[in-house]
């Protein structure tokens, strides 16, 4: 590193050498004599990697620098206040007439997700094309690294397995086109990965003839083409997928109060009495009885019952956006569920599963509006959540609107969940991103030439907040961490997370910077927060959900166990698993470990054996 040392030295040794010229007689004229001035560039360098470019260099030459981390250490940019950078990513800069500092970290690579993750839920992208599996591409070897399950972001949905035209539009008979979903599942399994289906019903990306026209615009020809479609493509990828969305978006958006005592479901439909728009809602509606109690919303329901009826292997979702809305929208989610779920128990006794077994959480966040906590009257993680934070600041929480206040909901109704299409995008909703939605104009979070775009138009909510854009990263990167905080503490009732995207450049709201890697695949802070959310927000203790395993050990420790009701030998099995149990209650552990304990209690309880009764005295 330069200090004030050398620079002094470089200085002195050009003053000595005009003297030693002008002594015999060679110097020229004195402005001439003095040596142009430069300027050093110290490097600081925090973890294991190396750099180049520090020295001393006049105003308006290149700089030239380098930074190659360690094995299994990622590089994080230059930081330079001279400079105006924040994690910087550049190779290069002019050098200014001064000296500059710049800081530099390498920190540890994220671990591989699917591996942080297995005792918790799967963990999934999505598949874009074949660019995403290209052999030797960061693509691929993103994908192969962090995830084992993958859904396609277009291949599977309607328009695309049955694009309208192959819809015969006299006889309405149908002409598949599986090639590209084929390619996508193949290849998905053949690396050892799982594949969830996208989508069976939806009022987009859907053929119009399916439910409109002359071929779908009545009930009875809707209902008969859905059964059709669904039948044919479950059939067609039987056994090749986990699970399904069935239905997807059926309700209207900003539906942020609903009272389910008071309120109707169906009335928040699209296509209903508050608005939006659905074809199989207005196909539903067009000959209905609605004397024999028939409702426009039996779409749902019939989708359930025939993915049920053609795929009984596979869990079933209902899937849908702003389920955070804990108080609106997952509430008429999950009192449809309910009502579906008890309408189907009734009409087929003999299944004891759930119809509606898993509600996808969208998840396509935005930063300053969806906060992870639940606050203090209902949060599982007191020590994060904080009442009285602004909504973009650490620990935001809101029992109106969190993701985990939803999760709740959704729980205590008997359902699974999936975060079914993470991204947390930083700017304002929809328009409100700086560079717009044109994809031509992305820029890194820490792009130093766009250091100030933070606000356009009427969208300035970080103005005051935050004065460089790069700023941002931090901030995403804490809700990342507080979001998956809050998937490790009810991991027992989620099946899986999905991020959508591999790169905020590759998203498909790349402008808003919504992911965990840049344009070029490195990793952004968000990406070391999800890998360790305990890390980066300062818990001690691995973040577990231990909720089986407190209602287990309740149960268990009701039991009669002083050998009267059960035999000695089974009583001391379900005794020593329990105090297996309790310790881990008491002192922690990894979620393998709280697995490990509930399942050992649950295998003694289960193999608990009965007395046998005293003879009768002869």
């Amino acid at each position: 590193m330069l200090g004030d040392g050398r620079r002094w030295a470089a200085r002195v040794t050009g003053a000595a050498t005009a003297l030693v010229l002008a002594a015999v007689g060679l110097a020229g004229p004195a402005q001439g004599a003095v040596a142009d001035e430069t300027y050093d560039v110290e490097i600081h360098v925090a973890g294991r990697g190396t750099v180049t470019g520090e020295g001393s260099y006049e105003a308006g030459e290149t700089v030239e620098l380098t930074a190659t981390p360690a094995r299994s250490r990622v590089w994080g940019g230059w930081t330079s206040a001279e400079l105006g950078w924040i994690g910087a990513r550049v190779d290069s800069f002019t050098m200014p007439a001064g000296d500059v500092v710049l800081d530099t970290t390498f920190r540890r690579q994220m671990a591989p997700l699917k591996d942080v993750y297995r005792d918790h839920f799967d963990m999934g992208n999505i598949w874009s094309g074949p660019q995403t599996y290209a052999p030797g591409s960061p693509n691929e070897a993103t994908v192969e690294r962090h995830y084992d399950v993958m859904t396609a972001e277009n291949a599977m949905k309607p328009d695309q397995l049955l694009p309208n035209d192959n819809i015969d539009p006299e006889t309405g008979d149908f002409a598949f086109d599986f090639a590209a979903a084929d390619a996508f599942v193949d290849e998905t399994l053949a690396r050892g990965m799982d594949v969830h289906g996208h989508v069976l019903v939806w009022h987009g990306q859907s053929p119009a003839r399916l439910n409109s026209g002359p071929t779908g615009g009545t009930r009875e020809q809707a209902r008969s083409n859905m059964e059709r479609y669904i039948e044919q493509v479950l059939t067609h990828f039987q056994g090749r997928a986990v699970s399904w969305d069935v239905v997807n978006e059926a309700f209207v958006d900003g539906l942020e109060e609903f009272d389910p005592q008071t309120q109707d479901w169906r009335d928040f439909l699209r296509g209903g009495p508050n608005g939006g728009s659905s074809l199989w809602y207005t196909a539903y509606a067009n000959g209905l009885n609605a004397s024999a109690g028939e409702s426009p919303a039996d779409f749902l329901y019939d989708a359930f019952v025939f993915a049920r009826t053609y795929a009984p292997e596979v869990r079933l979702v209902y899937n849908d956006f702003n389920v955070f809305q804990s108080e609106g929208k997952a509430e008429a989610i999950v009192a449809m569920a309910k009502d579906l779920n008890a309408r189907y128990a009734a009409n087929h006794p003999q299944d004891p599963r759930l119809l509606v077994e898993t509600i996808g959480l969208q998840s396509h966040n935005y930063l300053n509006q969806t906060p992870a906590f639940a606050c203090s009257d209902h949060t599982r993680l007191p020590g994060l959540s904080d009442d009285a934070a602004e909504e973009w600041r650490p620990g935001a929480c809101s029992d109106t609107a969190s993701v985990e206040r939803s999760l709740q909901l959704i729980i205590e109704a008997g359902m699974t969940a999936d975060i079914s299409e993470l991204d947390l995008q930083v700017w304002e909703a929809w328009n409100g991103q700086p560079e717009g939605e044109d994809r031509a104009l992305y820029r890194d979070l820490t792009d130093p030439t766009v250091a100030d775009r933070i606000s356009r138009d009427e969208f300035t909510y970080w103005v005051g907040k935050i004065t460089h854009r790069a700023e941002l990263e931090a901030i995403q990167a804490q809700r990342f961490a507080e979001y998956f905080a809050v998937y490790k503490a009810y991991s027992t009732d989620i099946d899986r997370v999905t991020f959508w995207g591999l790169t905020d450049e590759l998203s498909w709201r790349s402008t808003h910077n919504p992911l965990i890697l840049n344009s070029d695949f490195s990793e952004k802070l968000g990406a070391a927060a999800v890998a360790d959310p305990e890390r980066w927000l300062g818990v001690r203790r691995p973040i577990t959900d231990a909720s089986a395993l407190t209602e287990t050990v309740a149960a268990a420790e009701a039991l009669d166990l002083r050998g009267r009701t059960y035999t000695g030998t089974s009583v001391a099995e379900v005794k020593k698993a329990l105090r297996r149990a309790e310790a881990v209650l008491v002192r922690g552990g990894s979620q393998a470990k709280v697995n490990e304990a509930t399942s050992a209690l649950v295998d003694a309880v289960a193999a608990l054996e009965l007395r046998e009764p005293p003879r009768p005295r002869s």
